[in-house]
């Protein structure tokens, strides 16, 4: 197995940028991923948020896409819009001492921008399954040469309700190309998929090296719905954040907790899928940088955005998902799944 990026057979225009990336060794999905890419396999990987499997896809796409190729030939689908230009700053970062050109395209984003940026001549589009099937449609996409189909975040395509937009999309493609598929899980929606679509995939699963609780503290509060509000007030005057995320499950809840922080003196901000695109970008931004020490967001809206230091997450809302099995005549049916709100305030800390 290689050890370091040298020993992979990467170009040095790639090293060189990852290197000014902050990159010193390849992590173990890099190490063990690579590899096969660049030998032209389908791969199937396992692996947590936060493993290094943007940089597995985007140097091997980087080292092996043809820049002076009319259209691209790099496609990747993420389930939301901030992963996707996430991704995108990425490859822009790595692809900075090559000609290759990217571009991000998704919804509530300026379609004519992106088309003239498409007719231009891109390497590798980013995208969400929505938008990308709207360019296909109207044949801004090109499809004809794409070489590399990425899923990212299967498994949150699948939540999300992507998935017949993804198969569209895949049948567009042309059938010899490397797919690589990246998820958390492996459903069985997602493994239907594997099996129609992929060539003889090679599986690799990254197990985390420390188990949640043992990386982080967890502590569940048991607050009457009406004094969440006034438990979580009393826990960020106690634990003092440099930086916390609150997670809630609708957008309402959202607006509502962080109207209640901005009254009791807080500097924070809202995120989830009805603030427009400009502002939501600012906004990580913003709290990647430190300027904004409480986001108040949907785990919709947060999915795969990288933040380095967090040090208190808090879960506002938590569910109980109940469970019933119907038996009729000796056949189990499918469980008749019902979510409903709990009384909890979870809280973890580094």
């Amino acid at each position: 197995m290689k050890n370091n990026f040298n020993d992979m057979g990467i170009s040095p225009l790639v090293l060189k940028a990852i290197e000014e990336m902050g990159f010193e060794e390849p992590t173990e999905v890099q190490r063990k991923a690579i590899p096969h890419i660049l030998n032209q396999e389908d791969l199937i990987v396992m692996s947590k948020t936060g493993s290094g499997k943007t940089a597995v896809f985007g140097v091997s796409l980087l080292q092996m896409i043809d820049p002076g190729v009319a259209g691209p030939q790099g496609l990747i689908l993420t389930p939301t819009r901030e992963l996707a230009v996430q991704v995108d700053s990425d490859l822009k970062q790595m692809s900075k001492h090559l000609p290759h050109k990217t571009t991000a395209v998704y919804g509530q984003h300026n379609m004519n921008i992106e088309i003239q940026t498409l007719k231009k001549g891109v390497s590798i589009v980013t995208g969400t399954p929505g938008r990308v099937h709207d360019h296909i449609c109207h044949r801004n996409l090109e499809t004809k040469h794409i070489r590399f189909l990425v899923l990212d975040e299967a498994d949150r395509m699948l939540d999300m309700g992507f998935l017949d937009q993804v198969v569209r999309i895949i049948k567009s493609l042309p059938k010899e190309r490397v797919t690589l598929l990246f998820s958390a899980t492996i459903p069985t929606e997602i493994h239907k998929i594997c099996r129609e679509y992929m060539k003889h995939p090679v599986t690799i699963e990254i197990e985390s090296q420390t188990m949640t609780v043992d990386a982080i503290k967890q502590v569940y509060y048991r607050v009457k719905h009406n004094e969440k509000n006034l438990q979580l007030n009393r826990l960020l005057r106690v634990e003092q954040p440099e930086s916390c995320m609150i997670f809630c499950n609708t957008r309402v809840t959202v607006d509502r907790v962080q109207s209640f922080l901005s009254r009791k003196g807080y500097v924070s901000h809202a995120l989830h899928g009805d603030i427009p695109q400009g502002r939501r970008l600012k906004t990580i931004q913003q709290f990647k940088q430190g300027e904004i020490p409480l986001l108040v967001a949907t785990d919709v809206a947060a999915r795969g955005i990288h933040i380095d230091g967090l040090s208190l997450v808090i879960n506002y809302d938590v569910l109980w998902i109940k469970t019933a099995m119907c038996i009729e005549s000796g056949v189990p049916a499918e469980p008749e799944r019902k979510v409903v709100p709990s009384p909890w305030l979870q809280v973890m800390t580094s």
